[in-house]
């Protein structure tokens, strides 16, 4: 496949191209920013022209924030395997934070979606991986606003499963139930292998949800007492 990829920041888009580059593969990074539509918009309009309409698109955007609601965060970072850590919000979410989130968390999704469905449909063929995880099966406690957006996303994907299913459109949200990090169970390698193979495999087995799970009780909130 030709690959184009997007991410908010520039210096972001700019290292990957660079070890993409480094590899000799040909991709096209865009600035853009999943909570801004307009920006959105452009960025897919360019990889149409450079590539064509999108046969698989991977929504993996996300405001990732430890955080509660009501109460102050009883962690200062959440660390976990070898993954770089995240510094927890400390003040509870308030409305605006909750909304703000919510834009990149869901309603980009949507957004997306909508700017590839219609060529998928029009072809009869496609797929979206929204990229989910555990905790929209289960809220872990410093992770509230996190666990509402990726049951939200996981709502807006079985939606868009029941409406693009029968068109031929494969829709699929995935729970990762741990964290990446290399050389573990969770590396970022593997998790690519499955998304690949969800693309590829035939619409009997087509499903709304895809775990991607090493082992059978993984997906423990770790910040439990």
């Amino acid at each position: 496949m030709a690959v184009g990829f997007v991410a908010r920041r520039a210096d972001a888009v700019a290292a990957l191209r660079a070890g993409f580059d480094a590899e000799r593969l040909s991709t096209l990074g865009i600035v853009a920013d999943a909570a801004v539509p307009a920006t959105l918009d452009r960025a897919f309009a360019a990889l149409a022209e450079a590539h064509g309409e999108p046969e698989l698109l991977v929504y993996n955007a996300a405001v990732i924030e430890p955080s509660r609601f009501v109460t102050r965060s009883g962690i200062g970072t959440a660390r976990y395997a070898d993954a770089p850590g995240w510094a927890a919000r400390g003040e509870p979410v308030d409305f605006d934070a909750l909304v703000e989130g919510f834009k990149a968390n869901v309603a980009g999704a949507l957004h997306t979606a909508r700017l590839v469905a219609p060529g998928m449909v029009h072809r009869g063929r496609g797929t979206v991986l929204l990229t989910g995880g555990v905790l929209a099966f289960r809220p872990w406690i410093e992770w509230g606003a996190v666990s509402l957006g990726k049951a939200a996303l996981r709502s807006l994907g079985h939606s868009l499963f029941l409406e693009l299913q029968p068109l031929g459109v494969q829709v699929s949200v995935v729970a990762i139930h741990g964290t990446m990090a290399k050389g573990t169970p969770y590396d970022q390698d593997r998790v690519a292998d499955a998304y690949v193979a969800l693309h590829r495999r035939p619409a009997s087995d087509w499903a709304p949800d895809f775990h991607f799970k090493a082992a059978e009780d993984d997906g423990r909130d770790p910040d439990a007492r």
